[in-house]
């Protein structure tokens, strides 16, 4: 695999692989999806959805399956779990989201996991009838937590909509850092990093987000 460095700004704990989609198939991925987009109303609070809130998320979403972006995806997963030194037991994937970001749309800080258990608490409280199908087709992701998230780069002619992650230095300040990333980057962390998509200021934002899943952290 071509392309994988470490983005150490800040000790970011934060994998880029450059190129590992092609201009063709960014741009399938956006047509196949672009009319399946609903708005993303809901957000997490410690282990339950909630109402999602404009101030927090403003986007739309569409969650698909794709086997052969799976099996992609995967192997980015796979090589990065394994370089980074994480060793993270990973069971399985969430269904693939489709992201929309317009133009003053964003998500605010936030983080995917820990704490995100696939229970049946939290499949009881999804909003959307895609969400429904998204957790209770997957029951083998029952009882996992998300433990690596991954952002796939569908375009880059937008400005604004900035990838960041927020960590502490080694003085207790707390660092914001931007992933400097173009059309077809994938871009790996673990899924407890604080994270936001800054609003976006021209242009539309396309990405593609999942969560790898396994058994809870002892």
């Amino acid at each position: 695999m071509t392309g994988l460095y470490e983005y150490r700004q800040n000790m970011l704990p934060c994998f880029v692989i450059n190129n590992v989609l092609n201009a063709q198939d960014c741009d399938n991925l956006i047509a196949d999806q672009k009319d399946k987009l609903e708005k993303a109303s809901h957000e997490w609070q410690g282990e339950n959805f909630v109402g999602g809130k404009k101030d927090t998320r403003d986007s739309r979403v569409a969650w698909f399956e794709n086997p052969s972006l799976s099996n992609i995806i995967t192997s980015c997963v796979d090589t990065v779990n394994y370089e980074a030194g994480w060793r993270y037991d990973i069971v399985a994937h969430e269904l693939f989201q489709f992201t929309e970001y317009k133009k003053g749309q964003h998500y605010t800080w936030h983080t995917d996991g820990p704490g995100c258990c696939h229970n049946s608490a939290r499949k009881s409280s999804v909003i959307h009838k895609s969400d429904a199908l998204h957790y209770t087709q997957q029951t083998n992701l029952l009882g996992t937590v998300r433990k690596i998230s991954i952002s796939a780069i569908l375009n880059d002619d937008y400005k604004g909509g900035e990838l960041q992650f927020r960590t502490l230095s080694p003085t207790g300040q707390l660092e914001e850092s931007s992933v400097a990333c173009r059309r077809g980057d994938v871009i790996v962390f673990p899924s407890y990093l604080h994270h936001r998509v800054k609003p976006i200021t021209k242009g539309v934002r396309y990405s593609i987000v999942a969560w790898f899943g396994g058994p809870p952290f002892k």
